[in-house]
């Protein structure tokens, strides 16, 4: 039985957190789709590989449950590893040990870590983006906490955010939104959001520095003001997939709760037909012609993504918000997506009959591009 690896960073015994259905999805169906193809999915942590041995413990998915199995290192892994730094430096050989010892043994891992890592930066992706494209990012700098830099940013847009350097599914955002005669801070979190009013810039400075106390680092950004349907925002999110031979794309709709500026899922957001939205605001020819620019953008940020790591990257999501001139604004990038669509909310296992046309838009499309890109590097990587 030849393996393929898919690298996760908590054991599937430790009944502590329950797992996304993302992760379930994820591992149920592209193993699914292997076994036709006489491979199997082999699920282990990369800090659980030792640089004297050649075997690692793992896990194979059998009959919905987690098998503890021991096998060979696979070569190729699809990686879905979240703060891989970290794991590895606090439980396994260290962060770049690791890197050595996977070039060295010819780890294929997809994506690559130094890919998750330059776009786990808000920052950095800011930067990578203007060189594709000047002006598609809003202005985004690393907060330093200065009086004279919220004032510049508070200043010279309606809106502003504060966000987490590296991805927090929305959670500890901060936006100041001009509100005469002052401004109106708002703090998001698991959910919740928090009010308080400033009068003055120094005040919000203050108020700010309060939320952000203790916290990681975080950037600052020009917020959008973007088209609304209902008195909701929304942002769109383009999962790019290359399936080892070409680039496809998923969209959907993430629709926040009424008066919102983030449309995060764990936020309170909901998931919808792109199409169906847009039709509805703008009518059916503005909707064509939007979506039409989207994935052409989508497309090309793709290819020009790629030239960092050919032939190596196999899904990347960008998160677009629509100006209300009609402009398409790129926020953020994720090389470690949940499933599109209600893949990341309902399990295979939990799925009604009305998910199901859910299921063939978003997650079946996902999980086979992803197990086709697994499948076409097995086939050839020695």
């Amino acid at each position: 039985m030849k393996l393929v690896g898919f690298h996760y960073n908590r054991s599937p015994l430790d009944r502590s957190k329950r797992f996304s259905p993302s992760l379930i999805n994820r591992v149920a169906l592209i193993d699914g789709y292997l076994r036709d193809a006489g491979l199997r999915l082999f699920v282990h942590g990369p800090q659980h590989i030792s640089p004297t041995e050649d075997r690692v413990d793992g896990w194979i998915f059998e009959n919905r449950t987690f098998v503890p199995t021991t096998a060979e290192l696979p070569l190729v892994n699809g990686n879905w590893t979240h703060r891989t730094r970290r794991l590895l430096d606090r439980e396994g050989m260290g962060y770049e040990r690791f890197g050595i010892f996977a070039r060295e043994r010819g780890l294929g891992i997809y994506v690559p870590h130094a890919f998750s890592e330059l776009l786990g930066n808000k920052h950095e992706t800011y930067k990578l983006v203007r060189g594709f494209h000047e002006t598609l990012h809003p202005r985004c700098e690393i907060y330093t906490g200065s009086e004279k830099q919220l004032e510049h940013f508070v200043e010279t847009g309606p809106l502003t955010f504060l966000k987490p350097c590296t991805g927090s599914k929305g959670n500890k955002i901060i936006t100041i939104r001009r509100d005469d005669p002052g401004l109106r801070i708002t703090r998001y979190d698991d959910g919740e959001r928090r009010h308080e009013a400033a009068k003055s810039v120094r005040e919000a400075a203050e108020l700010v520095g309060a939320l952000i106390s203790g916290e990681r680092r975080y950037v600052i950004q020009h917020g959008v003001e973007t088209l609304r349907h209902e008195g909701s925002t929304f942002d769109i999110r383009v999962t790019m997939l290359h399936d080892g031979s070409a680039w496809s794309g998923l969209h959907e709709v993430r629709l926040s709760p009424a008066g919102s500026d983030v449309s995060n899922v764990r936020q309170g957001g909901e998931t919808v037909v792109t199409e169906d939205l847009l039709l509805r605001i703008t009518g059916p020819e503005a909707a064509q012609r939007m979506l039409h620019e989207l994935m052409s953008e989508s497309h090309r940020l793709a290819e020009y993504l790629e030239r960092l790591h050919p032939g190596d990257i196999l899904e990347v999501a960008f998160d677009f918000v629509i100006d209300r001139e009609g402009r398409l604004r790129l926020l953020e990038i994720n090389t470690k997506p949940g499933l599109a669509g209600i893949g990341a909310d309902v399990s295979l296992y939990d799925k009604r009959p009305e998910h199901e046309a859910g299921f063939e838009r978003w997650v079946y499309p996902h999980t086979g591009s992803l197990a086709r890109f697994l499948m076409r590097k097995s086939a050839t990587h020695t």
